[in-house]
């Protein structure tokens, strides 16, 4: 013996130690962080308890408290109102009053009368223009004047406008003078006529216009 000690003094020093520092040692078999708490036992909340807990959504308005979109129907008309005069309801004449000529025209009355059993409405020029003995415009339409006022013509009766007529001799040539058998008047926004007699001379030029019209006005 080297060390001067029995061999089993040595030995049972060793298994002495070795026992001390097994009980002081943790298990192996003992994982390291067995008491932590498991991932799934950290994670958020359920989506069903989170949607719980969330303040809930304004609700969106009802239909029935949104504005209508439907437009309001319009009035309905007020009773009488025959609506504007047409040439189905009146009769027509162009007279001329004695005097009533000046230098190169002449001055008419043009008469419109309501022969229908309603009142309608007036309100501006009629549409003026000569025609032939078929009825086909000859040169150009009429001039108008200043503007009137909108008016009811009654049953029976009638609206008056001053017609100026020039004559067409004061044209020469350049008039291309043909016979007119009438004037065609159309009432203020009615889209029918009526042609009334009237034997004259007419210019075919469309550029020279031989009439001016004035606005209809209740007959005196």
């Amino acid at each position: 013996m080297t060390s001067g000690k029995p061999h089993w003094i040595i030995a049972a020093a060793a298994i002495g130690t070795a026992t001390l520092l097994g009980a002081c040692a943790p298990a192996a078999s003992e994982p390291t962080g067995a008491q932590a708490p498991a991932a799934s036992e950290t994670a958020s909340a359920s989506p069903s308890e989170t949607a719980s807990e969330a303040p809930s959504a304004t609700p969106a308005p009802s239909p029935s408290s949104s504005p209508s979109s439907t437009p309001e129907a319009d009035p309905e008309p007020t009773a009488g109102d025959g609506g504007v005069c047409t040439a189905a309801e009146l009769s027509g004449a162009v007279t001329t009053e004695p005097g009533a000529g000046a230098a190169g025209s002449v001055y008419r009355t043009l008469t419109l009368t309501n022969t229908s059993g309603a009142a309608c409405d007036v309100a501006g020029y009629p549409g003026v223009s000569y025609v032939d003995a078929a009825g086909a415009q000859i040169g150009a339409p009429a001039d108008r004047g200043e503007p009137g006022t909108a008016f009811s013509l009654e049953p029976g009766a009638s609206a008056t406008a001053v017609l100026r007529q020039v004559n067409a001799g004061n044209y020469g040539a350049d008039c291309g003078a043909v016979p007119a058998a009438g004037v065609r008047v159309y009432p203020p926004g009615a889209t029918d006529s009526l042609v009334l007699p009237q034997e004259t001379t007419a210019c075919s030029a469309s550029s020279i216009v031989l009439m001016t019209v004035g606005a209809l006005q209740p007959a005196g």
